[in-house]
């Protein structure tokens, strides 16, 4: 399993939120019994999710880090990414943010969001669980966007 971890404003390293999703992956991979790969800190702190340029240059970008490894094949298919929320992937529009989710699924990643409902996307996922992943990115999205 590997973890994300982001927040969007170097403001906010000043508050929970680095504590708050480690704790909740920490709870998942307990309950679980999945193993947290750790030879990889996927963080992005203080980057936005807005613009998309989190996806982009594996140099400055955890995300795109991450990407980078799917698609050479040094993250095995079956693996885990989990994240806090959806919208921890991405707050860009829903095409974009739609495309991020089903591409990490159609390369063989599990992708495990733990708020506001613990559900796991893969290529099995159900159609009702897909639409409410419709809602959650088009929800991050409509946030940032105000």
């Amino acid at each position: 399993a590997y973890s994300y971890l982001r927040f969007s404003s170097p403001e906010q390293a000043k508050g929970d939120s680095l504590r708050r999703q480690s704790e909740l992956r920490d709870a998942w991979l307990a309950k679980s019994g999945a193993v947290l790969d750790t030879s990889l800190t996927l963080r992005d702190e203080g980057v936005s999710g807005f613009t998309g340029n989190h996806r982009e240059n594996p140099d400055r970008h955890a995300l795109a880090t991450f990407l980078e490894l799917v698609k050479t094949g040094r993250i095995p298919k079956g693996s885990f990414l989990i994240v806090e929320s959806l919208d921890r992937l991405s707050r860009e529009h829903i095409r974009p943010a739609l495309t991020l989710l089903l591409n990490l699924i159609e390369s063989g990643i599990r992708v495990v969001q733990l708020l506001p409902d613990e559900q796991v996307f893969d290529e099995n996922v159900e159609p009702m669980a897909l639409m409410m992943a419709i809602m959650e990115l088009s929800r991050g999205h409509a946030e940032s966007r105000m």
